[in-house]
């Protein structure tokens, strides 16, 4: 038998981690998981910035950028379903997986993330 602190200490650990399991589902649900897409873009473009070959040019770079922004505002304003970033992360996954983003792996990005921020039709 274990001794009556140790399982009195475990209880509470349980107890405190189901507290913040609802907590943090809380706060995604309440919007907090478009904050957290928003960051999530933000460092990854510092890192693909560190990963263009020399064959991508200033206008490829400059198209995505604004491309990113874009999305990232659309997110920022709730214009854009998070549903949409699912081609954008699975896009940029494939582009960055050999550490290095080629032109033709920009250009899919690129063209990912404008189709993922056009904003949501009006509901009805």
């Amino acid at each position: 038998m274990l001794p009556r602190g140790v399982t009195f200490g475990c209880g509470a650990a349980s107890i405190v981690a189901l507290i913040l399991l609802a907590g943090a589902g809380a706060w995604m649900a309440a919007g907090g998981i478009v904050d957290f897409m928003d960051l999530t873009f933000g460092m990854s473009m510092g890192e693909v910035r560190g990963m263009y070959t020399a064959e991508v040019t200033a206008a490829q770079k400059k198209a995505l950028e604004e491309a990113i922004e874009a999305l990232r505002e659309n997110l920022r304003t709730r214009k854009v379903p998070i549903a949409n970033l699912n081609p954008v992360l699975q896009t940029m996954r494939n582009g960055i997986a050999d550490k290095k983003m080629q032109p033709a792996e920009v250009e899919a990005l690129t063209a990912a993330a404008r189709k993922a921020s056009q904003p949501a039709p009006a509901k009805q």
